[in-house]
This record gives structure tokens, C-alpha cells and sequence, in this order.
């Protein structure tokens, strides 16, 4: 009997949270489907932060949805990553596609699609939902507020966020749906600027090169420091089975399995252990609604041991529960190995090199077909691969005699050859080393019976041979549902029908199908019903002919038959009269979840208004960020037009020295700026504001005020929605880096919001910018002011994990003198080195966090010219790591070429130099130094990112 889909009682006190599968294939999503997955997520070809999954072609994705809605499943499309102007017709383009093939949502990241959206979806009667992706790095309730007035129905918050945070967002009115299984990220997502930086692979647009999965080396004062493994910001995988309970209990909505890059196996696996724990809360509750969350922490509602092994043989990076609960710190990081490490299931006990054979005292059970690894985990090795020696167990014994099954406790001598041959063994076994199963052979078995027997190549064949394009609606729903059938696993869920039908001489044979959402079909068969000469064709017959239908993808709840007088039904025309009405029920299911067909999106192009004729331009600015109080003088003495103020402050994690300004520390500054002066301080914002910032963030304002200042430098979308609501237009806000605005219309969402200036994504080349203020002011009559960040020191990375405080405490013993009062590059202390030995500063701000830097200063003194031309009218200096000497001189000769620039459009000073500051040619100012000895870098200005 197959498996029919668990429905909770309207009696259970909780919603049940939905279980979202992640699907890089077809096969995937099947995989999904069949075990138990309520909805799929999966990308198209282009578009999606999963550019290296296998993606589904155009047939495939309509496939797949239809799939998926045949079994009453929803499908969400990831749309998440960033767009370049030049991309917005094509994606606009493949929205309305996935309109008319009835996708339920789409996920998103980029403010400008989603500004967009609000343009091109009109009032139509299957609206697609809209996702905020987790690379939006939703961490604040105010944030999530944003998102719902811009038509957010469900936010994927950042995976840092705790559960009371959790509740908070959801508490906005919005759905929540939260990761609990998978690949994690070790910078909050969305804001990782590595993969771009080091070599042109955004991780925005979907192309990371995962520099977190790769070694490096930790720096103190120049001088290397012993770590316990070494890859420093490689994170363990999420396994959140242990807090389920709690995030079902603070009405998380949708539980989401990361994963497309997996193969179907793996979905399957984990899907069917989550469906159970989901399914086993649930019926806690039903039998005891009134159950309270302590009495829910018990074995009954957990994983069961088995359970735990299946999530660590499909996939075992070592497991963390992430932020939900606590900061996890160590227990986050998997530092030796950053890829799969198997089941530990026992150790070798001997070795005999000349019969090639291993013997291992096992502590879990191993069958023959198994692959096993054999080796230490920690051994250097020149380059990222396993240090390890694996290969498939063929042949083992038990006390001599060959078995297929070994059971834990056993001593198994296993025939070994690939150890023991060859020049490319990396790993010579000895006893004592630990052996770890990394493919259990037997439950893949069992995973496959979860599958359809047809392999994906042929798949894709079969999709092929239907030919969609050349169908009509209604023939390409039938070849679809026809082909559905035929991916039927051994044991597939199924869906529910009843079935009856009517039987007289002289009329057709009519058959109906009907499912429990309303849809019911009548066949009528071109047979005319014949009277019986003998043996008539009795109800019976006809009952057991609707209800046996073998392995199906239909479960018949119900039949019944109305047979006039003795008649006679040729056996087979009975069953193909039967067979095409279900096929027609499911052909009915798929087109319900479909559009109007009269209905359709906006084309771009419909959505551009009428370029005003009286455009205005912005005179341009010099912006500095400073750190210290005498760096505030310094940048108003270089004749600075707008100063950042306060933001991060930074904590040696040894000496507990501050680097930052505080608004107390500003507080003593005030006696000494005039009116003027204080019309140029924006305070910036740090860049996480968790919800408990919030409590503080009234008074603060409060406070900004009545000194004067009237700029707020916004380090999230949550904190400019904060200042809107709560000040409405008291403060001037301009936007910072982390709202990654890509695309004219992530812009044009902002200035029209009230924003005085944006500052632009560092993933912009000159290219993409001029493009992007050219669309802008297609739009608006002003463009806005544009800012980038045009030298100093990029951020690459940050993430909640106390990097420096767990790799120090390694190292209690070591000997590192306090340092004396931070200046200038004096700060990078402690850095990460990789293998190239390019050195990325780290530094801990006063909440733990860690920032990594680029190894590189950003300098394009020499590109001012064309950034100009591009539409820049704001250039930010970075002064994190300089002097106020330093930033006295840089602040100085920047302005001298802006004003140069905004008079005339020349460069002066061809013969003056600061610092490396120059004017030669990319290569050449490539290799240029910084004051800190560190090489510069022009960013992606030039080359973009892919």
C-alpha cells in the first residue's frame, strides 16, 4: 500500500510548520516529494545563488512544478541573487514565465527586483508570492517591517538570529522559515564580499568559490600561531533535529533543508527523518494538546539513535545547532576537515601488509559494498584533499569466514589492496587509526526505493521527446501527467481519489475519478456497452477493477459501480477508460495551480515612465569614515564634505583596547565643532543591529538630536526603517554598502523612500555604475547622489563567530606584549594568511563578532575621473587603520581632485604622490604598497564580478 500524505488534526495547538525540500534536479525534487517534503525550492538555468547546482532547463522547471503541484505540493523559485541593470528585462522576462507555469513564490534578494515586482504584478488571480532570501540578512524586526509593506509574505531570516529574534520577526505579521539542516555560511549571508574580492565570484550572484572552505594560517604580530587544524572559517554543517520542538513551539512556519547541490539521496535521507520528527510532534500533541514544552523534551518527540546515524552516514561535516538556542563558538567550526568526514565506525586493531588485509574492531555495523575512509583527519597535506585513504569494501571475514554483514563488536578483516599498492596511496594504515564509513551502502539501497528507477540522463531524453513547446495548454498538461505516472517509485506517495462508474448497454462506458480538493473528472469510452450473451459484467468486477490499480501514484479511497442490466465491458477497455480518467484528474490538478491564461505580467518596458526634462545634478562630495577623535578633526582640516562617525568599535581580544567612537566619546568632541561642522557628521550605524539594539537606538537619536546632528549613516534596512517611523523626516539618511544596491531600481526604492544618498554595491565595476545612474535618471528628475567607497580598507567578511577569542584560547600560553595605544595600521594585529600568503586582517568588535578585511588596500585614486563620469557624486574614504596624519593628507588631496573634477574635469597633480596614491597604469598600481606595506587593490572597478 503506498504512502498517503499525513494531515494534522484541527485540534493540534500548533500550526505544522511546512518541510521544504531543495531540489538542484528533477530527480531531486522527486526525491523531495516521495519523502514526505511539502514544498520545493529550486533555481532556473540563470539567476539563482546556486549557480554550480544542476538547475532545471525551461521543460524541466515546468516539469517540475507540475510535479510537485500534481501531489499538492508548492514550488518556489530562487531568484536570489543581485542584478545588473542589464539584466532586469530578461529577469522580468522569466518572472512572467514562471507566472503562466504557476509557480507558487518566488525567492528573492535584490531591493531592486523587488522594487520592480511592485510594477509589474498587477491585481491577477494567482498572484506569485514573494520570499525574502536569507542573503537579504533579515536580523532585526524592522527590517522584516520594511519587507511586508513592500510585499514580502515570508522572510528567511539570517541564520544567526536566535529564537526569540525569530519570534520577534514573525511577530511583524510575516511568515518565517528558517534552515534547520545543512551547508552553513560563516559570514552573515548575503554580506560575504570574499569570493568577489579575491577573484571576481560573487557569492551575490550565485558563483562563491567558498574562500571559508580553505586554509589559512593565524598571524599575530607578524608571527604564526599554532592552531588545532586549519581551516580557520570553515563552518560544520546545521542539524537543528534536537531544537525542533522549540522552533515549532515559536510558530516558525516553514522548516528549510539546504541542499541543492546534493545529490537525490541525500534530499531523501534528510527529508524523511525531518518528516518524522515533524510528524511525531504533531501527534504528541494530538493526544495530549495541553503537553507543555518541558514535557516535550523527551525521546518520544527527538531523534532516535537511528535517525542521528542516518543524518551523519548521508553527510558529516561534524553537526552544529547554530545560533538558536546560544552562540555555539567552537562548537560551529569543523577546522580539520571542511568536506565530509563519514561515520566513525571503529579503529584498526592490526595490519598485514602482505595479504593487503586491514583488521578493525568495529563500534558500528559495515556491509559489504560500504566505502570507507582510513586515516588522520588532521594530517597536513599540500592542497585541500582528504588526507585520507578510501576506497569500496569487496571482500570481509569474520573469524575466517567471508560475511556481507559485520555487526558492531566484531573484529572484521577486511581485504585491502589499494592501501598497500601503487605510488598513490596518500595513507599507510597502522593500528590505532580510526575508520570512518563515508557510503553506507544499505541505505542508499533503501533511499532508492524512494526514487524512480529511471536514471536522469534518461529523464532528460524522455522530457526531450515530449515536445512542449509544440503543444497546446491542454495537451501539454495531458503529456505532462502521462509522464508523471511513469516516475513512479516502487513504494510512491500517492494521491487520494474515489472513483465510480456506470455501465449500461447501448451507452458508453463512463468512468469518474475525483480527488479531496474538489477536482473530478468523467471519461466516457468511444466502446459502446454491449448486452451480455453470457457471464455478464457484474458490479463486483467493476469495484475491484477501480481499486486495484498496482504500484500507482493514485491511492483508491473509494469505488463504486452502477451496472444496468447483464452487459458486457471488454476487460481492457474497462482499465483504459479507468486509467485515462485518473490521468485526466491529474492533468486537472496541474492546471488548477495555473494562471488565467488571459493573464500576464508587465513587460519591463511598460513600467518606464517619461524621463523629465528638467533633471538635477549633484555637486560632488568627499566622505570620510573615521575611528578616533582626532580623526574627526583631521577630515574636517582636509576639507571633507560629510564625516562618518561612531559605527563599529573594535576590541583587542588580549589587551581589551577599544578603537572606535563611542557616543560618549563624541560627546566630548561637541565643544570644539561649530554649526557648520556639525551639519557634515553623519552617525553611523554598527553594522548588525540584533533586536536588543533597538532598546537603545530612542535615546541615542534622542540624543544625536539635541547635539546637532542631523545625518544618520544607515547600516541596514532595519535601522532606516527605524528612523522613518520613529522620526519620520528628522534625520538625513544616507544608505551604507550592506543594503547591496546593484540596479537602478534598488536605487530608485531608496530615494524615493526619503534617502539623501546610496552607497553603491563594491561588486560594481564602472561599467555596471554607468549603466545604472544612466537608468536612474531615466526615472527620476533627480538622480540622487551615488556614493562608493573609492579607498580604503574593503570588508570581506562578518559573522557572529568569536574567530580570535576561540583560536587565542588555544593559546593561552603564548607571550604577546600589550600593545601601546592604537594608531593607524597598528590595529591589524591579527590576521589570517592563506596559502598564497596573502594576509586578511581580523578584528572583534565589542560584541564578539569578527571582521575580516580585504589583504589589500582599495585605492583608484587614478579612476576618479571615470567614476565621475559614471554618475558617482559622493567618494568615501575608509580611514579604518590610518592616522589622523594620514587621514589629514588624504583627506586633503582627494578633495583638491574632486573640486578639480567638478570645475573643469581634469586631474591635477600628475606629479604628486601620498602614500601610494598614483596614477599608473591597473598593473602597475597593482603592486603599488599602502602605508602598511600591504599591496593596493582597484576592487572590481574594473573587472566586475561574475
Amino acid at each position: 500500500m503506498g504512502r498517503c500524505d499525513f494531515k494534522m488534526s484541527e485540534n493540534c495547538g500548533k500550526k505544522k510548520p511546512e518541510l521544504l525540500a531543495p531540489a538542484g534536479t528533477l530527480l531531486s525534487l522527486i526525491a523531495g516529494i516521495e519523502n514526505g517534503a511539502d514544498a520545493i525550492y529550486m533555481g532556473a538555468a540563470k539567476f539563482n545563488a546556486r549557480a554550480y547546482a544542476g538547475n532545471f532547463l525551461d521543460e524541466e522547471l515546468e516539469i517540475g512544478i507540475d510535479f510537485a503541484h500534481a501531489f499538492g505540493k508548492k514550488v518556489y523559485i530562487t531568484l536570489n541573487t543581485l542584478f545588473r541593470d542589464d539584466e532586469l528585462e530578461e529577469v522580468a522576462a522569466l518572472l512572467n514565465e514562471l507566472y503562466q507555469m504557476g509557480a507558487d513564490a518566488i525567492i528573492i534578494q535584490d531591493f531592486g527586483f523587488l522594487n520592480l515586482l511592485q510594477k509589474i504584478q498587477p491585481d491577477v488571480s494567482h498572484p506569485i508570492q514573494i520570499h525574502a532570501s536569507t542573503q537579504m540578512t533579515v536580523h532585526n524586526s524592522y527590517h522584516a517591517a520594511f519587507l511586508k509593506e513592500k510585499g514580502i509574505s515570508r522572510i528567511v531570516p539570517a541564520r544567526e538570529n536566535n529564537i526569540a529574534e525569530l519570534s520577534a520577526i514573525k511577530e511583524t505579521g510575516v511568515e518565517v522559515e528558517t534552515f534547520i539542516h545543512g551547508a552553513l555560511c560563516i559570514c552573515y549571508s548575503g554580506q560575504c564580499q570574499f569570493s568577489g574580492a579575491v577573484g571576481g565570484r560573487s557569492g551575490n550572484r550565485g558563483q562563491c568559490a567558498q574562500p571559508c572552505r580553505k586554509k589559512y594560517m593565524l598571524v599575530v604580530d607578524g608571527k604564526a600561531v599554532t592552531t588545532d587544524g586549519k581551516y580557520l572559517i570553515s563552518p560544520r554543517d546545521l542539524n537543528a533535529s534536537d531544537d525542533l520542538f522549540r522552533l515549532i513551539e515559536a510558530g516558525v512556519d516553514s522548516f528549510k533543508i539546504e541542499g541543492r547541490m546534493k545529490k537525490p539521496e541525500y534530499v531523501a535521507g534528510v527529508v524523511s527523518v525531518y518528516r518524522k520528527l515533524i510528524d511525531r510532534y504533531a501527534a504528541a500533541h494530538e493526544n495530549d494538546p495541553s503537553r507543555k514544552n518541558e514535557n516535550l523534551k523527551t525521546k518520544s518527540v527527538g531523534p532516535t539513535l537511528d535517525e542521528r546515524e542516518i543524518l551523519k552516514k548521508l553527510f558529516n561535516r561534524d553537526f552544529t545547532s547554530g545560533y538558536f538556542v546560544k552562540n555555539p563558538k567552537n562548537e560551529l567550526m569543523s577546522r580539520k576537515l571542511p568536506y565530509n568526514k563519514g561515520f566513525l565506525i571503529g579503529k584498526i586493531t592490526d595490519v598485514d601488509p602482505k595479504r593487503a588485509q586491514i583488521s578493525v574492531q568495529l563500534a558500528a555495523a559495515l556491509s559489504s559494498q560500504d566505502g570507507i575512509s582510513i586515516g588522520d583527519l588532521g594530517k597536513e597535506t599540500d592542497g585541500v584533499e582528504d588526507p585520507r585513504q578510501g576506497f569500496v569494501v569487496k571482500k570481509m571475514y569474520v573469524s575466517r569466514k567471508m560475511v556481507s554483514e559485520a555487526s558492531p563488536g566484531d573484529t572484521v578483516n577486511i581485504l585491502a589492496p589499494v592501501l598497500f599498492e601503487g605510488e598513490n596511496n596518500r595513507y599507510m594504515p597502522k593500528a590505532g587509526d580510526s575508520v570512518y564509513k563515508t557510503f553506507d551502502f544499505n541505505l542508499q539501497r533503501n533511499i532508492q526505493k524512494t526514487l524512480p528507477e529511471i536514471p536522469i540522463e534518461d529523464i532528460r531524453l524522455q522530457i526531450e521527446s515530449l515536445t512542449l513547446k509544440n503543444k497546446t495548454t491542454d495537451e501539454k498538461d495531458d503529456a505532462i501527467a502521462e509522464f508523471i505516472e511513469k516516475l513512479t517509485p516502487q513504494n510512491p506517495v500517492q494521491i487520494p481519489v474515489r472513483m465510480k462508474c456506470f455501465v449500461c448497454p447501448g451507452f458508453a462506458l463512463e468512468i469518474s475519478a475525483a480527488d479531496k480538493e474538489g477536482n473530478e473528472i468523467k471519461i466516457e469510452s468511444d466502446y459502446i456497452v454491449q448486452p451480455a450473451i453470457k457471464n455478464p459484467f457484474s458490479k463486483e468486477s467493476a469495484v475491484d477493477m477501480l481499486s486495484k490499480l498496482g504500484p500507482s501514484v493514485y491511492a483508491v479511497l473509494s469505488a463504486d459501480a452502477e451496472v444496468i442490466d447483464d452487459c458486457f465491458v471488454p476487460v481492457g477497455v474497462f482499465k483504459e477508460t479507468r486509467n485515462k480518467a485518473l490521468r485526466a484528474l491529474l492533468a486537472a490538478r496541474i492546471r488548477k495551480s495555473k494562471p488565467n491564461l488571459k493573464e500576464t505580467l508587465l513587460a519591463l518596458n511598460e513600467t518606464k515612465s517619461v524621463p523629465s526634462q528638467n533633471q538635477i545634478s549633484h555637486s560632488l562630495a568627499l566622505s570620510i569614515s573615521v575611528y578616533t577623535k582626532e580623526s574627526v578633526a583631521a577630515a574636517l582640516a582636509g576639507g571633507a564634505d560629510r564625516i562618518y562617525v561612531g559605527g563599529d568599535v573594535f576590541i583587542d581580544p588580549l589587551t581589551k583596547e577599544k578603537y572606535g567612537l563611542t557616543l560618549s566619546d563624541f560627546k566630548e568632541l561637541i565643544a570644539e565643532l561649530n554649526a557648520s561642522d556639525l551639519e557634515k557628521i553623519y552617525w553611523k550605524m554598527p553594522f548588525v543591529t540584533k533586536e536588543e539594539d533597538f532598546d537603545d537606538l530612542y535615546p541615542t537619536f534622542s540624543t544625536l538630536s539635541e547635539l546637532g546632528i542631523s545625518g544618520i549613516l544607515a547600516s541596514n534596512p532595519g535601522v532606516y526603517h527605524f528612523v522613518r517611523t520613529k522620526f519620520g523626516e528628522k534625520f538625513r539618511i544616507a544608505t551604507d554598502s550592506a543594503f547591496n544596491i546593484f540596479n537602478s531600481e534598488a536605487a530608485e526604492l531608496f530615494l524615493d523612500g526619503g534617502v539623501s544618498s546610496v552607497a553603491l554595491s563594491p561588486e560594481l565595476s564602472i561599467r555596471n555604475i554607468s549603466a545604472l545612474s544612466e537608468h536612474l535618471f531615466e526615472k527620476r528628475s533627480e538622480a540622487g547622489e551615488l556614493e562608493c567607497v573609492v579607498f580604503g580598507r574593503q570588508r570581506l567578511m562578518v559573522t557572529e563567530h568569536p574567530l580570535l577569542e576561540m583560536l587565542l584560547n588555544e593559546n593561552k600560553g603564548m607571550k604577546i606584549p600589550k600593545s601601546q595605544k592604537k594608531t593607524g595600521s597598528d590595529i591589524f594585529r591579527y590576521a589570517l594568511k592563506d596559502s598564497k600568503d596573502f594576509v586578511f586582517p581580523v578584528l572583534t568588535d565589542s560584541k564578539n563578532r569578527s571582521f575580516i578585511f580585504n589583504s589589500k588596500e582599495l585605492n583608484v585614486f587614478d579612476l576618479l575621473p571615470k567614476l565621475k563620469n559614471a554618475g558617482i557624486t559622493a567618494f568615501r574614504i575608509d580611514g579604518i587603520g590610518h592616522t589622523e596624519d594620514e587621514i589629514l593628507e588624504l583627506a586633503a588631496r582627494y578633495k583638491k581632485e574632486i573640486e578639480r573634477l567638478q570645475n573643469d574635469g581634469k586631474m591635477s597633480g600628475q606629479n604628486e604622490s601620498y602614500a601610494g596614491i598614483n596614477n599608473k597604469s591597473d598593473n602597475e598600481s597593482e603592486n603599488e604598497e599602502s602605508s602598511d606595506g600591504s599591496q593596493y587593490t582597484r576592487g572590481n572597478f574594473i573587472r566586475g564580478v561574475y
